[in-house]
């Protein structure tokens, strides 16, 4: 795709300089010798017209249409086409942005054309080159408005395989509309010139093309401040649709979708580190490639992303087959010329990593970087306070000893299952756990020893647990776990598994010496021994009470008759 682009480019070069060139030198006899001097000092005003021109997504906007004009007038077709022409050259090519040698060849030989086609038309109106200019006013109409045409149309078959990569930017239509305002301002001061040059000279010339330079300038700020004014929105867009405070992938896929707004990308990805894990898996793509990306990982430390991520330093790649890393590497690197690598961190972790790429090289420039880099500390911000949130729900949601879930957690769980539509049939058996003489066992052995009992009973419990199965922590040293369809021979299955499994198992306490214990056990039944969430846990609890009244080790059942 690229090599079809650049034999395009210059084949249409070739094409207009051609033409260019060949009119050029039909129209050298044409020059007043006598006026080299007087064209030479308009030339170097239009390199300066070109120097301080206004970039647009498509083109470049300048005054010098004042000198063109006036030199039409004044000198002649041939004047303005060479002065034209060689404006546009010496300026551009001092003044080029970065543009390539062929891309400023291609302006010449595009302000040339413009003059002749303009002057032919001019002519084919009826239009002569006389004073007072008010004889010619249609066939000037008809010159500055075919002039504008055929530069517009060149401009925009030259850009044509190239116009997504301006997204975001000043577009095609603000640059006709601004262009054309500017001649509404410029004609007339070209006109102006033309009829008082026989009073005031080249001299009076120089003095009334400086409105044109200001002028220029103006608008030179404006462009930037629009360009700006593009970055502030994309940013409070942003903040707008955070507010809501969405989950790490919409807000990867949110921040993808304003930079878009801002910075001419072709494919972009971000990355996220899991909970646990040392790879950053993909959570939003856009554009090309897409689902390529989707099936990526990038790893810290590893390649140029992985490295700019370790780094924490946000990266622009001019092009990547000039860089010596990419041009090793494959993925992005291969089918992006040019890449914007932003890590994402916190103080004290890495989160993940945005990268964006476009096809061709020199793209990307530091008020994109600058654009990104805000875009995605915003990102970073907002997945800091999701992680943080769920931390802290993770946190109380859980015992500070075992790590199992706390007693109001489970009771929520309990709750939930209780009270939601469930389908006919439905069982849920609650089993309530407790060491037996635990106090004696802190007592003689002390109070870390107890401690790390609990925690190896918490472990056993969780290593024990289906699927769907709950464990908590239900109070000092007694557990409960939830069991989703466990009922009758099944659930006081698992209760004696558990009771078995238990008393065989020698717990460490402390100083590689270990203990056996026993525990009670008391298990309800919902729907048939409680129909919410207090009765089944007052059923479970009375059966645990039973059961330790009975002297421990043992598993009763609710479904029992017991005596309180």
């Amino acid at each position: 795709m690229r090599a079809k682009q650049r034999a395009y480019h210059t084949i249409l070069t070739l094409l207009v300089v051609g033409l260019a060139v060949w009119r050029l030198i039909f129209l050298l006899p044409a020059l007043d010798l006598d006026s080299v001097r007087e064209l030479l000092l308009l030339v170097f005003l239009g390199v300066l017209a070109e120097c301080l021109s206004v970039p647009f997504a498509y083109g470049r906007l300048s005054g010098t249409f004042v000198l063109i004009l006036s030199t039409f007038f004044i000198y002649g077709a041939a004047a303005a086409a060479w002065v034209s022409g060689l404006a546009a050259l010496f300026g551009q090519g001092i003044a080029n942005c970065g543009n390539p040698v062929r891309t400023v060849f291609f302006n010449a030989g595009q302000c040339v054309l413009a003059v002749v086609v303009a002057d032919e038309l001019f002519r084919l109106c009826g239009g002569v080159q006389v004073l007072p200019v008010s004889a010619n006013i249609f066939p000037l109409l008809v010159f500055t408005v075919s002039y504008i045409a055929v530069n517009h149309l060149l401009v925009h078959l030259y850009m044509t395989p190239d116009r997504h990569a301006f997204v975001g930017r000043v577009s095609w239509f603000d640059s006709i509309k601004w262009d054309t305002l500017t001649y509404f301002f410029t004609v007339p001061l070209g006109i102006l010139i033309a009829m008082i040059y026989g009073y005031i000279g080249l001299s009076g010339t120089v003095l009334l093309f400086f409105p044109i330079l200001a002028t220029q300038l103006a608008l030179r700020f404006y462009v930037r401040l629009k360009a700006t004014n593009v970055g502030l929105t994309a940013f409070y867009r942003l903040a707008k649709t955070l507010e809501n405070k969405p989950g790490p992938i919409e807000i990867m896929e949110q921040v993808l979708a304003n930079a878009k707004k801002a910075v001419p990308y072709r494919a972009g990805v971000a990355y996220l580190r899991p909970e646990e894990g040392t790879s950053y898996l993909p959570v939003a793509a856009t554009g090309l490639y897409a689902r390529q990306l989707m099936s990526t990982a990038v790893y810290q430390g590893e390649g140029l992303i992985g490295l700019a991520l370790e780094n924490r330093e946000p990266e622009i790649i001019y092009d990547t087959r000039a860089h010596p890393q990419a041009k090793k590497e494959s993925g992005l690197c291969r089918t992006m010329r040019s890449l914007i690598i932003i890590p994402l961190f916190t103080t004290n972790d890495l989160l993940g990593v945005i990268v964006l790429g476009e096809k061709r090289p020199q793209v990307f420039d530091d008020s994109n970087l600058h654009i990104m880099t805000v875009l995605a500390r915003q990102g970073v911000m907002a997945l800091e306070n999701h992680l943080l949130g769920y931390r802290l729900n993770q946190a109380l949601s859980r015992d500070n000893l075992t790590g199992l879930l706390s007693f109001n957690t489970l009771w929520d769980i309990v709750t939930g299952r209780c009270s939601s539509t469930q389908a006919e049939g439905f069982t849920m058996g609650l089993v309530l756990l407790d060491i037996d003489r635990f106090r004696v066992f802190n007592k003689h052995y002390g109070r870390v020893a107890g401690e790390m009992l609990l925690m190896q009973v918490a472990a056993l419990l969780d290593n024990s647990l289906r699927q769907d199965d709950v464990v908590s922590r239900y109070g000092g040293d007694e557990f409960a776990l939830l069991l989703p369809w466990a009922a009758g021979a099944q659930l006081v299955d698992q209760a004696e598994t558990l009771l078995k499994n238990i008393g065989a198992q020698p717990f460490s306490r402390g100083e590689g010496r270990t203990a056996r214990i026993t525990v009670s056990i008391g298990i309800a039944e919902f729907p048939r021994d409680a129909k919410d969430p207090a009765g089944l846990f007052n059923s479970a609890q009375r059966a645990l009470d039973k059961a330790k009244e009975g002297g421990g080790n043992r598993v009763v059942t609710a479904a029992v008759p017991l005596t309180v």
